[in-house]
């Protein structure tokens, strides 16, 4: 498997992701073996951006994802949140401008 997805292969809902699972009573938003690989976090974290990325305007799942994981995170869930982190401060000036654009729609 290819580490980079781009935006042209993301996937359009939030069920499409590959960890993401259909329960008969809502989601499991992370469904990933404990196999202890960071490559597949890595993986996963890029699907993940690739989806966000695509879907702007959406509410965002991290909370959903990162709630679902296990509570003592191996290298899949460390890797997972690095890459995810790292985008963020990638993305804080975007952020801002959205911030600064719900304000405005307060005011």
């Amino acid at each position: 498997m290819t580490a980079a997805v781009s935006v042209a292969t993301a996937r359009h809902s939030v069920a499409d992701l590959s960890f993401v699972r259909s329960k008969s009573k809502g989601r499991c938003f992370w469904h990933v073996p404990s196999i202890g690989d960071g490559r597949l976090g890595e993986r996963l974290a890029l699907e993940y951006l690739a989806f966000e990325e695509a879907d702007e305007g959406g509410p965002g799942y991290l909370q959903l994802i990162v709630s679902d994981m296990p509570r003592k995170l191996g290298p899949t869930e460390i890797s997972f949140l690095y890459f995810v982190s790292r985008a963020a401060g990638a993305g804080a000036d975007k952020a801002r401008r959205i911030s600064a654009y719900w304000d405005s729609c307060r005011s």
